[in-house]
């Protein structure tokens, strides 16, 4: 890599992409060089917009080329598998937005290629790296809240018929555990781990597009995870963890706060409250580029606070979610 920086390419020009573009630009020794999109004309019109020197219509010439160390994948779900292990196999670091595949075993393949191909591979799962999160985690790990036992959490909001087709259709992953269960189940995995049992309840059409879901994570300790997403109906964009000392509350929004309430102590006293506050980077993507810039640099082939097993558990449980919700489709 030129001088200690790594030079990105940009996979995609929607919306994804306009809100990040600029937060990565906020980070040291990043530089912007290539976009890529499905035609020549977007292409071109989005490198001119940003000042990007190339702009690509053609992904493998983009892989072909060797100023570029890394990619940033800003696509629909459902190409995501397609483009990260193109982008691996030609030596690419590969940094892919959530979820990083549509299913747990494509994200095993993705592992094994970055392991061959000795690249950089990660999702980019931005509320794990918001200094909230960090924060919370310190807090748990300090005892401050005791044993954490509960985590809740919910995501949703009524997305029109003819609003983006990334929401309705199948293929590109369409539905609102793709979208925005993921998050939910992150939460839920960092802070509690792996569930031993799920239950589910919500709909699902015919052709596996999940309008809504409640889901429920139980581990063998007694602790318990509540989620909710919906692309039909609004769900207040929150979470939090409750623990045997006391709980955390996150502030708005739940993949990105910008504040916690920690709440202590036992009944009959009074509850300790501490509320704290968090400065925004940008858009609030800065800290997630500038951590898989720093692994990158340092010759890291996966972040290990967000490591790909991490990506793969969540896909397992996202898994176990969907099938619950098309047997229930099925038997009805």
């Amino acid at each position: 890599m030129a001088d200690s920086t790594v030079r990105w390419a940009i996979v995609g020009t929607g919306g994804i992409a306009r809100r990040t573009l600029g937060d990565l630009r906020l980070v040291p020794r990043a530089e912007i060089v290539a976009v890529c999109s499905r035609s020549e004309e977007s292409a071109d019109a989005f490198a001119a917009e940003w000042g990007i020197e190339r702009g690509y219509a053609d992904f493998t010439a983009l892989c072909a080329d060797m100023t570029v160390d890394a990619i940033y994948i800003a696509t629909p779900h459902g190409t995501h598998f397609r483009y990260a292990s193109e982008a691996l196999r030609a030596g690419k670091h590969v940094l892919c937005e959530k979820p990083l595949t549509m299913t747990a075993a494509e994200a095993r393949e993705l592992k094994s290629l970055s392991v061959e191909q000795d690249v950089f591979l990660m999702e980019a799962m931005w509320m794990k790296f918001a200094p909230s999160m960090r924060r919370a985690l310190e807090l748990v790990e300090s005892g401050a809240i005791g044993t954490p036992m509960f985590v809740q959490a919910g995501l949703g909001y009524p997305v029109p018929g003819d609003g983006p087709e990334r929401f309705w259709v199948a293929e590109l992953g369409g539905g609102a555990l793709f979208d925005m269960g993921v998050y939910t189940i992150a939460l839920a995995h960092l802070f509690l781990g792996v569930p031993d049992a799920v239950s589910t309840i919500g709909e699902i059409r015919p052709d596996d597009v999940d309008l809504h879901e409640s889901y429920t994570l139980s581990y063998m300790n007694g602790a318990t995870a509540q989620l909710t997403t919906s692309i039909t109906y609004a769900i207040p964009p929150r979470g939090s963890v409750g623990g045997t000392a006391g709980s955390i509350a996150f502030g708005e929004m739940l993949f990105a706060p910008r504040s916690l309430r920690l709440m202590t102590g036992t009944p009959p006293q009074p509850p300790r409250i501490e509320d704290i506050e968090f400065e925004q980077e940008g858009a609030g993507y800065v800290p997630m580029f500038r951590a898989a810039c720093e692994a990158i640099l340092a010759g890291d082939r996966e972040h290990p606070f967000h490591p790909v097993s991490a990506t793969i558990e969540v896909l397992e449980t996202m898994e176990l979610v969907r099938a619950q919700l098309i047997a229930q489709r099925d038997a009805s």
